[in-house]
């Protein structure tokens, strides 16, 4: 008797046809981001600019992946697997960066050697950057209120800046905070677009500042 080869048979062609059996699930959305700076705060201007070598653009750790990053406590960080940047965080702020500082008429002038300008009797300085922080804090744990709808928070943009003149050098530690209305992707790049614009201006102010002390000494 053959019996029991029917239930294995009807189980083979099951598999073989797709696995019939489980359930299909909806495709989930991905969205890439950039960050996108507002018309203002602009790039400051100046009649003779000072130059400027961009050095290594780098990123903390918690913040350097392609995810959208939200802190939900002491050291606890949740990377967004569905928003994620379109380019890596170091490579936007680089960009941007670099975009400032070759406009016409703006204070800072980006030079390929800063060693070879202060040779030829003109101020210059050589940038490092590291971003400390970019990521939104939501009030709630796990960004859900008691109430059950998304948190509310802020979207944090921090960066420390070495700022090099031959031997002489400074650390700058600048930091801008952004509303964060609820959790969303759209509201987090947002807001972090918005605290980016503050600490790029604030991070021109500390270059003019330094060559202005410099040039006291």
């Amino acid at each position: 008797m053959n019996w029991w080869k029917t239930p294995i048979l009807m189980l083979v062609a099951l598999l073989l046809g797709g696995c019939t059996l489980l359930p299909e699930r909806e495709p989930v959305d991905r969205a890439w981001y950039l960050l996108e700076l507002p018309d203002e705060p602009a790039a400051r201007t100046a009649d003779e600019p000072v130059a400027v070598e961009l050095g290594s653009v780098r990123v903390a750790p918690a913040y350097a992946g392609n995810g959208l990053v939200y802190r939900l406590g002491n050291h606890q960080y949740e990377s967004d697997y569905y928003n994620e940047w379109f380019l890596r965080p170091s490579e936007q702020v680089e960009q941007l960066l670099r975009e400032r500082w070759t406009r016409s008429g703006a204070a800072i002038e980006l030079v390929d050697n800063a060693a070879a300008v202060r040779e030829q009797g003109r101020p210059a300085i050589r940038v490092h950057v590291l971003i400390t922080a970019l990521y939104g804090d939501l009030d709630g744990a796990n960004g859900i209120e008691s109430n059950g709808l998304a948190a509310s928070g802020t979207g944090h943009m921090g960066l420390r800046a070495q700022l090099s003149q031959g031997e002489r050098s400074r650390l700058v530690h600048l930091e801008s905070e952004q509303p964060l209305e609820r959790r969303s992707a759209s509201q987090l790049v947002g807001a972090l677009s918005r605290a980016t614009a503050e600490v790029l201006v604030d991070l021109e102010d500390a270059i003019l500042e330094e060559v202005g002390g410099m040039d006291d000494d």
